[in-house]
């Protein structure tokens, strides 16, 4: 099967706030959309049957209080789609695929040598129904054995002065040592 990472379904302002607050939360009803979103009512009720009507949010349940009606709760819903994460570590790649509210969908390990194999063993074991929607890569051992290398992927301790912009190209040094070249 062939996964290519999908693209998402453009939506209104007010449905795309919708969905950032439902990504956030993992689930909520109606009201607790309006109340984090900062939207009215009504206009949540049209932004989530919008994010239905695309696969986007789907309803999970209801949930009911003392007094007063249940309320319908909501999830992201199967086309908001998934995520890959991969590890190349020295000597294994791990692979593990989420949708998009942090259920597990996928996963595989195998020697980093059979990085590709893995990477599609996984791919191969996401739901259909699950667009992809980015892939992640993790990569533990960038240097030769032996070889000590800058970190230049945080900023040094003290400011450097340098023509050269964020980030810096770093040469070999101890770790204490930053160096712009």
């Amino acid at each position: 099967m062939e996964h290519v990472v999908a693209r998402a379904p453009r939506l209104t302002e007010s449905a795309g706030a919708v969905f950032a607050v439902l990504a956030g939360a993992g689930s909520a009803t109606r009201p607790q959309l309006a109340a984090l979103a900062g939207l009215s009512k009504p206009t949540v009720s049209s932004a989530v049957a919008e994010l239905e009507g695309v696969r986007l949010a789907a309803h999970s349940g209801t949930s009911s209080g003392g007094t007063g009606r249940s309320a319908a709760v909501y999830r992201l819903g199967p086309a908001a789609g998934a995520v890959l994460a991969v590890d190349l570590g020295p000597a294994l790649t791990r692979v593990r695929g989420c949708a998009l509210d942090g259920t597990p969908l996928a996963e595989a390990t195998g020697p980093r040598a059979d990085a590709a194999d893995v990477v599609r063993e996984a791919l191969d074991a996401l739901p259909a129904d699950a667009p992809l929607r980015t892939i992640v890569v993790a990569v533990g051992d960038v240097t030769a054995p032996g070889e000590r290398v800058a970190a230049c992927a945080r900023r040094p301790p003290r400011p450097v002065r340098s023509s050269t912009p964020w980030p810096w190209r770093c040469r070999r040094g101890s770790r204490s040592t930053w160096r712009t070249t």
